[in-house]
């Protein structure tokens, strides 16, 4: 009851809690404003949007390398950096039971694989190519069209070793024949089971260029998957076929070449005509010629004065080209279209203006990396592949008189691709002299960087030694950059 009484304390004032929008998106990149608004994007998977877009990018890419010259140049750059000059080399590294080296076995698979890829009748079913070509074909092919097949034909007659390749472009696989079964489907000219894995390859019998329409089964042919090599990209998974190299370019190096075409016009247009003549009557008239509306078409030419018939006047037109603003803008397109093509723009362009060492060796090295991640792709989806074919049905045949039983002793092989050379030769090496004090390095990790076995380097020179003491001859010591001032001086004095 006394309760009643008592003072009343006042409750807790609750904290004012601001009113949240939560149908306000807390991403910007969300939104649906002016900027963005006509921003859709696309929910497919990554084999629906090819499905509908592969062709056509395809086929402009296509035109691109045969009318582009930064395009052809980015093909060149490919086969070049990632192949070679001389491809990537084969070498076997087949160990005995105490981890010894094989030197006979190693010998024999190295002769005999040499004896098969310097010969087209072996290596290609058109033969045509050898080992070095095919390798340079399919980098070709893969940067251009995004991915490459290659058929293992097995048991070609003539051949002793018992293996051919097929090169294949994209258009082998149509894109237009899919199936779906409950077991498989065939996505865009592959079957795969339910977890994507490739079980077969439909070739199209016809040649590329006779594909119309939609691709069926009695036009196409049913390749194990065993049997076909395919490289690609496979950028998002569930992927199935590879997108051009060039897809992200494609645009501005497109808009670059109509431009670069509309200059040159200019400037040629500009540069040819001098100036014209007129005359009350028109009299000796000598225009170029009409087309069939009666439309005057005149021809340009340097030095060249022409006459204007009578009731025409000259209306001077001064094209000014090209601008003082062509170079900048060039390389502005050229920076784009190599950020697309993941290659520098020193390299596509060709453009060495205000690059100093430390620059271009940057620059270098990560090109260098990408170069090194594709070869790495090349040697383990394409060489090793054909490889491991080429010893089964080496052995199959006779051409290698090697037990069977031991296969898996013969796989031990290694790819030694291209390597680089440095950019400043007398800092890079004293770099690598100091990291090898430091045992940060070896020699065969050097001679690695260089494209080269150490094994063959140290065997190349051990020939050499004894070449020079067979002959009578010797040489001085290598040179160092250790010279005393008075062992200059005799020098000179001498």
């Amino acid at each position: 009851m006394f309760n009643w009484f008592r003072k009343k304390q006042p409750s807790p004032k609750r904290p004012v809690v601001p009113s949240v929008n939560l149908s306000k998106r807390a991403f910007d990149s969300a939104k649906f404003d002016n900027i963005l608004s006509g921003w859709g994007g696309s929910y497919s998977s990554a084999d629906e949007e090819l499905r509908n877009a592969l062709k056509v990018i395809r086929a402009r890419v296509r035109s691109l390398c045969q009318n582009s010259e930064y395009a052809r140049k980015f093909l060149a750059m490919n086969k070049s950096n990632v192949i070679g000059p001389y491809g990537i080399k084969f070498q076997a590294k087949t160990r005995r039971e105490d981890g010894s080296l094989d030197s006979a076995d190693n010998n024999l698979l190295e002769r005999q694989w040499f004896e098969w890829g310097i010969n087209p009748d072996f290596v290609t079913v058109d033969a045509r190519q050898d080992w070095i070509g095919v390798q340079h074909q399919v980098m070709e092919t893969l940067a251009r069209d995004g991915e490459v097949f290659i058929r293992l034909v097995k048991g070609t007659p003539g051949n002793p070793f018992g293996l051919s390749l097929w090169v294949l472009e994209g258009d082998a696989i149509s894109v237009d024949y899919n199936l779906s079964d409950r077991d498989s489907n065939v996505v865009m000219g592959i079957e795969q089971d339910q977890r994507g894995k490739p079980i077969a390859y439909y070739q199209q019998i016809n040649p590329s260029s006779q594909l119309w329409g939609t691709a069926n089964s009695a036009a196409a042919e049913r390749v194990p998957a065993d049997e076909m090599i395919h490289i690609f990209i496979q950028e998002r998974p569930g992927q199935s076929r590879g997108i051009p190299w060039l897809n992200t370019a494609l645009r501005p190096l497109q808009m670059l070449h109509q431009y670069q075409e509309s200059e040159l016009v200019a400037s040629r247009i500009g540069s040819s005509a001098m100036g014209f003549f007129t005359s009350p009557d028109s009299a000796g008239y000598s225009g170029t010629d009409e087309d069939a509306e009666g439309n005057l078409i005149t021809e340009f030419a340097p030095g060249q004065f022409q006459q204007l018939p009578t009731g025409m006047e000259f209306q001077s037109f001064d094209p000014n080209h090209p601008t003082t603003a062509y170079p900048d803008f060039v390389k502005s397109i050229l920076r784009s279209v190599s950020s697309g093509a993941l290659v520098s723009y020193n390299s596509l362009s060709g453009d060495l203006e205000s690059v100093n060492y430390s620059s271009i060796r940057a620059g270098a090295k990560d090109e260098q990396a990408q170069w090194q991640t594709l070869q790495q792709m090349i040697t383990s989806t394409f060489c090793n592949r054909v490889y491991q074919s080429w010893l089964v049905m080496s052995m199959t045949t006779g051409a290698l008189p090697l037990p069977i039983s031991k296969l898996s002793k013969f796989k031990a092989v290694s790819w030694i691709a291209r390597g680089w050379g440095y950019v400043d030769p007398e800092k890079e090496m004293k770099a690598k002299k100091l990291a090898m004090e430091m045992g940060a390095t070896s020699l065969a990790e050097i001679a690695g960087e260089q494209g080269k076995e150490y094994t063959d380097t140290l065997a190349q020179l051990a020939a050499e030694k004894s070449l020079i003491e067979e002959m009578g001859l010797k040489l001085g010591p290598p040179l160092t950059d250790e010279f005393t001032p008075e062992e200059t001086n005799d020098d000179e004095a001498n």
